[in-house]
């Protein structure tokens, strides 16, 4: 490694970073930046008796097996590994990322992860007897929130998958015709898309006979009858969807994934395949709402065994990026005008940005022979026992690295915020008004090199938007802005935690109690919600936004905290899709690549666990919930903190400005956006007007003329919150529902 002229760093070669798990431990910064950040034990190779093929060489300080074409080839070096364009990747069950590692202080002592054990655990597919088990026990398959399962796990599936005897009987070619969207949109209209292919397949089959072929496209429509045409006309439009809904059925009860689910209706998207189909979505990180859509199809065209190979090869990539230091993804490579974009050598010639993640799992299926499912499959079995608590180092060929991570790799981000509304999203109707949004917030990543900005990566993210926030004793609407202009990150936080503010709703905070027994409160304190854990508001890791000034000689003064972040999301579908309360969220995978990538090329020291002293008391339904947390996350503290830039984006609408004034929910019973004295407003444009109370019939209330209204004590007509579905989601009906009596009973299947 070479120390660049901030401190700074890069990867020479074939760019093999610190790894935590290595045995000599690793450096983040110059021989003068920090201590050696010795981590977790050492790493354990997996004992190999070939040794160098030259005996004369010394044998090597840390002997790893180099593997090519699916085998052994020789014995390397790791401690020499970029020297020779090699990447060592951890295969063992006790790898995480480097930002969850164990390490010590200036000093050397010991600072522990506190998190670490639990990613462990769950990247095992074992469920803690505490919080995160529980949270993780509902969502069963973590992979596509940012916890990557172990190879051992892995192979657990892979094996139960090749003895289904039922897959022989998938048919996946209903799939591959569709070529359309299917969504759930209530049980009820499920009922109904059966009931008229049930019936208008009766009708086909009547039509076949009489014309005594064997197959749709063989019935001569100038044969048929008005009515048998129309009829043929809406099978044809009827039956893909049902055929190929049937075959994604057929294939998720193969797998289990209807178990618990009771009954559903056979070709018809209704809540029990729905939920089935979101955790399949899960198990395989196609990121959908249970839809039967491009990426969920894409998955379900394939074999089970091939998609459990794809599970091995992102595992694989994903241990592969981190150890190799690398972010290029391939989405900075072109231009707007489909050019590949390009940045200039020492040389003065123009080179490609490359797609190093691409790259990088082509080289793993070539090391491993990874080429099948079959040849996958007998590539975990000979990895033999991968014990818990263990290491196994082995060394890939990397792939050759662009020559701005030489010397300085100097870093920084800009976040486009895309297109911006400041307008209230309501009419004075209650109706949601149309803010169309055609560029989506991104964040990308650059990197300096012979003056020039080389932007390597590029992530979607979200902004702030329109959310509720307790105000008082009400919950209204206030606007989260995502302040513009330079800011600074000093510190990622990993595990981090999140702090409430009052103006959070309590019910937030709030989960309630499953399989409640007498006397228990039907709430608990939710600390999925604060963290530690993937699915806490920060998601599994944090970077801190903060102001700060630059003097005359180049000091930094470093401002205040504003309380926005860059950090991981456990709401997978919202990214560039909705709003946050002002941070930029990320997928907790790319946003755990994302920040170790920056710990790998910046000088930073570790802080450690940090120690908490807050309570809470939560109150909702007439009970009180205390809050306490007593411990925060693992910092990493910046030596040089890292520049970053929010652009204003474009703003639309009226409205140029964020509104500084909080708005009532609409309630439903008077029509109007209620005020809590009692008043109603409406929103004009930037303006909040003061409008009278109309009476639920539509005339106008007197506040002092109440009658038989209720009102609460403050003297207000207690407002009515009435939720919303986000933007782009389908609303759902109840699942136990009753079901359409018209619907027959050979609909239903169980599992």
């Amino acid at each position: 490694m070479h120390g660049g002229r901030d401190g700074r760093l890069s990867l020479a070669g074939a760019g093999l970073v610190c790894l935590a798990l290595a045995v000599t431990g690793c450096r983040s910064g110059t021989e003068d930046d920090e201590p050696k950040q010795a981590s977790s034990p050492e790493a354990k190779a997996k004992p190999i008796e070939e040794r160098s093929e030259r005996s004369d060489e010394p044998p090597p300080a840390q002997p790893v097996p180099l593997w090519q074409d699916g085998k052994v080839a020789r014995i390397v070096d790791a401690a020499a590994a970029s020297t020779h364009g090699f990447v060592i990747v951890d295969l063992g069950e006790d790898w995480v990322p480097y930002i969850f590692t164990d390490g010590v202080d200036l000093e050397g002592k010991p600072l522990q992860n506190a998190y670490r054990p639990t990613y462990l655990a769950l990247a095992r597919g074992e469920f803690p007897d505490n919080q995160n088990g529980e949270r993780a026990r509902e969502d069963k398959y973590l992979e596509l929130y940012g916890i990557m399962p172990t190879l051992g796990l892995l192979r657990e599936r892979y094996r139960a998958t090749t003895k289904l005897e039922c897959v022989a009987e998938l048919d996946r070619q209903p799939l591959i015709a569709f070529q359309s969207l299917a969504v759930h949109e209530s049980n009820a209209a499920a009922y109904k898309v059966a009931d008229d292919y049930i019936y208008l397949n009766g009708q086909v089959q009547r039509m076949l006979k009489e014309q005594q072929v064997a197959a749709v496209e063989q019935l001569d429509p100038a044969r048929l009858t008005d009515r048998d045409r129309d009829r043929l006309t809406r099978f044809n439009k009827v039956a893909p969807e049902y055929l190929a809904v049937d075959a994604a059925q057929k294939r998720l009860k193969c797998e289990g994934f209807f178990k618990g689910r009771g009954r559903y209706v056979r070709g018809a998207l209704d809540w029990s395949t729905r939920d089935a189909l979101a955790e399949f979505e899960r198990r395989h990180r196609v990121y959908s709402w249970g839809y039967l859509g491009k990426d969920t199809l894409a998955m379900l065209r394939l074999t089970p065994a091939e998609t459990e190979r794809l599970a091995v090869l992102r595992v694989l990539t994903e241990r592969a990026i981190h150890a190799a230091g690398v972010l290029e993804d391939g989405t900075t490579a072109t231009q707007a005008d489909g050019q590949a974009r390009t940045y200039n050598g020492a040389d003065g010639k123009p080179r490609p940005i490359p797609n190093l993640v691409a790259e990088l799992e082509r080289r793993v299926i070539e090391a491993f022979g990874l080429q099948t499912a079959e040849s996958t499959l007998a590539w975990l079995e000979g990895l033999g026992a991968l014990p818990a608590g263990e290491h196994r180092l082995v060394a890939i060929r990397g792939p050759e690295l662009p020559e701005y991570y030489d010397g300085d790799m100097a870093l920084t981000l800009e976040y486009d915020r895309g297109d911006v509304w400041y307008d209230f999203p309501y009419g004075n109707d209650g109706k949601e008004l149309p803010q169309p949004v055609q560029r989506r917030p991104q964040v990308t990543v650059f990197t300096e090199y012979l003056e020039q900005k080389i932007p390597i990566s590029r992530f979607g993210t979200t902004i702030g938007g329109w959310r509720s926030e307790q105000i008082g004793e009400a919950v209204m609407w206030k606007y989260k802005e995502s302040p513009v202009g330079p800011r600074m990150w000093t510190q990622i936080v990993a595990s981090p935690v999140w702090l409430p503010p009052d103006s959070t709703p309590p019910r937030e905070l709030l989960k309630r109690t499953k399989d409640r027994k007498p006397g228990e409160p039907e709430f608990h304190v939710n600390y999925h919600e604060t963290g530690p854990s993937y699915a806490s508001a920060y998601g599994l890791v944090a970077a801190y936004h903060r102001e700060f000034f630059q003097k005359a000689d180049g000091t930094l003064l470093i401002g205040r905290d504003e309380g926005i972040r860059t950090h991981g999301s456990v709401d997978y579908m919202s990214i560039m899709r909705r709003h946050s309360h002002g941070c930029h969220r990320l997928h907790n995978h790319i946003a755990v690549r994302l920040m170790s990538f920056v710990l790998a090329h910046r000088p930073h020291r570790r802080v450690g666990q940090e120690a908490l002293v807050f309570k809470k008391f939560l109150e909702y339904e007439d009970e009180t919930y205390e809050m306490d947390i007593r411990q925060g996350g693992y910092v990493f503290e910046l030596a040089v903190p890292l520049e970053i830039n929010v652009d204003e984006g474009r703003v639309r609408g009226q409205v140029k400005q964020p509104l500084a004034f909080a708005i009532p929910k609409f309630d439903e019973v008077y029509g109007a956006y209620v005020t809590p004295d009692g008043g109603a407003v409406e929103v004009h444009g930037g303006q909040l007007i003061d409008v009278p109370l109309p009476e639920p019939d539509g005339g106008v209330l007197d506040p002092f003329d109440v009658g038989e209204t209720t009102i609460g004590q403050s003297g207000a007509a207690a407002p009515v919150t009435i939720p919303t579905a986000p933007v782009g989601v389908t609303p759902t009906v109840d699942p136990t529902a009753p079901p359409n009596p018209k619907v027959k009973a050979p609909v239903f299947f169980g599992q």
